[in-house]
């Protein structure tokens, strides 16, 4: 059943936010006036995904950079750990990063549910 979500000048293109519809989060992400939904949260560690960011259809955690596709929901890589310094990292720590790294790259990541977008007269309408 569709539900009327958001009007399409509330996000920017590039632009992403979240909302709650029939007590689902999801996200409304526009690429260039193509909008897209999918569920809020990563499918790695629970991460808003509306905090992370959004380049086309690519969609960023804001956590540990795994990348999905907005339409289809599918992950398009493993976990990315970086650090976010701009001081390079601390030979005491780069063991550390390194075992992190190694124990991140067996975690499953989960393909996002998405859902059908329609949009008319400016509303955006999801399919709950």
């Amino acid at each position: 059943m569709f539900k009327d979500v958001a009007k399409t000048d509330e996000i920017l293109p590039g632009g992403m936010k979240a909302y709650e519809v029939e007590g689902i989060e999801i996200v409304l992400c526009n690429d260039n006036g193509k909008f897209y939904a999918f569920e809020r949260r990563c499918g790695h560690m629970n991460a808003p995904l509306d905090m992370g960011t959004l380049n086309g259809y690519i969609v960023t955690c804001p956590l540990h950079s795994v990348q999905f596709d907005a339409a289809t929901g599918k992950a398009l890589s493993g976990i990315m750990p970086s650090y976010g310094g701009e001081e390079p990292v601390p030979k005491s720590m780069v063991g550390t990063f390194a075992w992190l790294a190694s124990l991140m790259e067996h975690v499953k990541i989960h393909d996002l549910r998405t859902y059908v977008v329609r949009v008319q007269d400016g509303v955006i309408s999801v399919d709950i």
